[in-house]
């Protein structure tokens, strides 16, 4: 990968979890507002908050280094038959 497509992937990736965060917000805002809050419409409201809140800050944090390769212990490897 050159380093121009690896900086366009990592401000890619960056800029959607910034637009998931402000998902999670406008989400998470409007359940609060919400009078009473319960209901199908609230669940998924608190849902749909969690969820972009979660990847969105995994996505702002880690950007493009969500492709690296994991080393893993040979414990949980799989066994060759």
């Amino acid at each position: 990968m050159t380093d121009a497509r690896r900086l366009r992937t990592d401000l890619s990736l960056r800029a959607s979890g910034i637009l998931s965060l402000a998902i999670a917000a406008t989400a998470i805002r409007t359940l609060v507002r919400l009078h009473p809050p319960t209901g199908a419409l609230a669940l998924l409201l608190g849902m749909i908050g969690f969820l972009c809140a979660s990847a969105g800050a995994m996505l702002v944090i880690v950007g493009h280094h969500i492709h690296d390769r994991v080393k893993v212990s040979a414990r949980w490897r799989r066994v060759a038959r």
